[in-house]
């Protein structure tokens, strides 16, 4: 497990940010990394991915990763990028030893319990349980953590600022929120407010006592 991951264990908190425009997802990104988040990942779906996350990298002191990666094509773009980590849907052994053979961390997901006894037999570091939310949200995370002994569960999909918290006091090492923290469309004017909506998200997941 690389710097990223343990930078995820130590802090609890990763963000997804998206937006169709491309100046409107730096500002976000930007705007999130003000606010204290130290951990973003864009969509590989984005146009032009890699060069909007390596710009974001040199404009802030952040660790930027690429969620959605589920071919090995996209882990040349994750080079490209110079992206330090990459968020996966799926649980796939081939891409995870491949990514971490280039120097990639991966964060991998699983939904069902008979995918998380496989995965956790394959691999060693944090297992994401993704969507969180539509799968039972906290009490399916604990139930998971509770039934396996598994301590480096993270939470991811569909979370937003005001549920985060609630997963790490049921377990979760961490969660990783794709909703909340955002405006639904572009909005120069939003980016104090996502500093500000980020700074109080990051205090709120570094107080929760387990």
């Amino acid at each position: 497990m690389g710097e990223p991951l343990d930078l995820m264990r130590s802090s609890r908190l990763a963000a997804v940010v998206s937006s169709p425009d491309r100046d409107d997802l730096i500002a976000r990104a930007l705007a999130a990394a003000k606010g204290g988040i130290q951990l973003l990942a864009l969509p590989i779906s984005v146009p032009f991915v890699a060069e909007i996350a390596a710009e974001v990298a040199d404009a802030a002191d952040v660790t930027v990763g690429l969620s959605d990666v589920v071919l090995s094509d996209h882990l040349n773009v994750a080079l490209a990028a110079g992206a330090e980590f990459v968020i996966s849907p799926i649980f796939d052994p081939e891409l995870i030893e491949t990514a971490r053979a280039r120097g990639i961390d991966v964060l991998p997901s699983v939904a069902t319990p008979n995918e998380l006894r496989s995965a956790t037999r394959t691999l060693e570091g944090p297992i994401a349980i993704s969507p969180a939310s539509g799968l039972g949200g906290p009490e399916y995370v604990a139930w998971l953590a509770r039934a396996f002994g598994v301590r480096d569960l993270v939470a991811m999909g569909g979370i937003g600022s005001d549920s985060a918290p609630q997963y790490l006091e049921r377990g979760a090492i961490a969660v990783v929120v794709d909703k909340g923290l955002f405006p639904d469309e572009p909005d120069p004017e939003a980016n104090a407010i996502i500093s500000v909506r980020a700074e109080a998200l990051v205090e709120l997941c570094a107080s929760v006592i387990v």
